[in-house]
């Protein structure tokens, strides 16, 4: 079993490759056009690729909730493995921009991808993390939802989540913006945890209610943090089965 799910893995990731390598034809002329209208196209082949892939790769998304054109201005949800990316690429259906390592910069071709339409961060360095929070704070300013996974790495551990980071509050509450937060469930039904094995399956990509900031200030950076928190722990708790157990 084990060695079919090798095979199977290796499957995926070179359908993956392929569909990375597909959209660069849709990248290059979209270079010309106003960031608009850019990202636009870069986004509808990014989702218009991982569909393919969704659907060659019996990796199925089921998306949950009323947010995928119309999303609260401050994206955050859950960061769990090497599928964030294809099923965050299909769930969002408007153009947004991502908060990114800046290490993503420098894997072949995916590099070329993130630096089209990402704000980079290198995380050990406090003028990176400036610099991208006032890229941030532009984009939104220019209607853009940006994109953020709270956590700031993947979840390797045995529990839901990990502890989320102060930033992201920090920033929605200084814009007074909406957070938007999301679930991803199902995800290690998938990839087996800790390994480059995949199974076909379902994931399900839920859109949970906005959070309003409005009148908030950094005293309710905690609260707010805690709150978002509890809400999306709940969801995996209840509705993932690599949780439930540790409910």
């Amino acid at each position: 079993m084990r060695f079919i799910k090798a095979i199977y893995s290796v499957y995926v990731g070179l359908l993956f490759l392929i569909g990375v390598a597909a959209v660069i034809p849709f990248y290059l002329p979209a270079l010309l056009l106003d960031e608009h209208r850019r990202l636009a196209v870069m986004y509808a082949a990014n989702r218009i690729s991982m569909r393919c892939w969704s659907w060659l790769t019996g990796i199925r998304l089921q998306i949950e909730g009323q947010a995928a054109w119309q999303p609260a201005p401050v994206i955050i949800g859950n960061h769990c493995n090497m599928l964030d990316m294809p099923i965050c690429a299909m769930a969002c259906a408007r153009a947004v921009k991502v908060l990114a390592k800046q290490e993503f910069a420098r894997i072949p071709l995916l590099g070329f991808l993130f630096k089209s339409f990402a704000v980079l961060v290198a995380r050990d360095s406090a003028e990176s993390r400036q610099r991208s929070v006032a890229a941030l704070s532009k984009a939104l300013g220019q209607g853009w939802p940006v994109f953020i996974f709270p956590e700031g790495t993947r979840n390797r551990g045995n529990t839901p989540l990990q502890n989320f980071r102060d930033g992201p509050f920090r920033f929605a509450i200084g814009a007074q913006a909406p957070i938007q937060p999301f679930v991803q469930l199902n995800m290690r039904s998938v990839q087996q945890l800790n390994t480059l094995l995949f199974q076909p399956g379902k994931v399900i990509f839920r859109w949970l209610p906005p959070i309003p900031t409005t009148g908030m200030t950094e005293a309710d950076v905690p609260a707010l943090r805690d709150r978002v928190y509890a809400l999306i722990e709940a969801e995996l708790r209840r509705d993932d089965p690599a949780f439930k157990l540790a409910a």
